[in-house]
């Protein structure tokens, strides 16, 4: 199959690597099948909805930013991923890359679950969680008691 993007052009993709959000992202309930795309960085992945052109979410690997980063799954979530564990699980969290790059921030509150297994993929809300809805990448210390700025110079490709 083919879809033409806005962002990356023509991308040809197979049926079966589609994932399927299991309920919508916040604020797009009307898109729920997505590819993968590689992003700019290992630590970037790109997200581009297989029904609009112009719909493409910068996802991260939480753990590049913050490596104690850990969620609680409930059972719930996993039935619906259709897992037996977290263990079986990607976990993203949303990019936002406004024009001010010292603003570059992504929700660790709301991740984003990936059972590539099965390809199907949920937005949870922790309810539970001292994790920011808007960490600021800038101020991210990668394993160190200073902070340390991350490069956002990829993160717009």
């Amino acid at each position: 199959m083919r879809i033409e993007t806005t962002r990356f052009g023509a991308i040809d993709y197979e049926p079966e690597s589609v994932i399927t959000f299991t309920q919508p992202i916040l604020g797009f309930q009307e898109y729920r099948r997505f590819v993968v795309v590689p992003g700019p960085s290992d630590s970037l992945t790109w997200l581009q909805s297989c029904d609009s052109a112009e719909l493409a979410f910068l996802l991260m690997n939480p753990c590049s930013i913050m490596p104690d980063y850990r969620i609680e799954v409930g059972k719930h979530e996993l039935v619906e991923l259709a897992v037996a564990s977290a263990d079986e699980l990607d976990v993203y969290t949303l990019v936002v890359v406004p024009q001010d790059r010292s603003k570059v921030r992504t929700n660790l509150r709301a991740p984003i679950l990936i059972s590539p297994k099965h390809r199907l993929a949920k937005q949870v809300i922790l309810e539970r969680s001292d994790y920011p809805i808007q960490f600021f990448l800038a101020q991210a210390q990668p394993g160190r008691d200073e902070p340390q700025e991350v490069s956002h110079a990829r993160t717009d490709a």
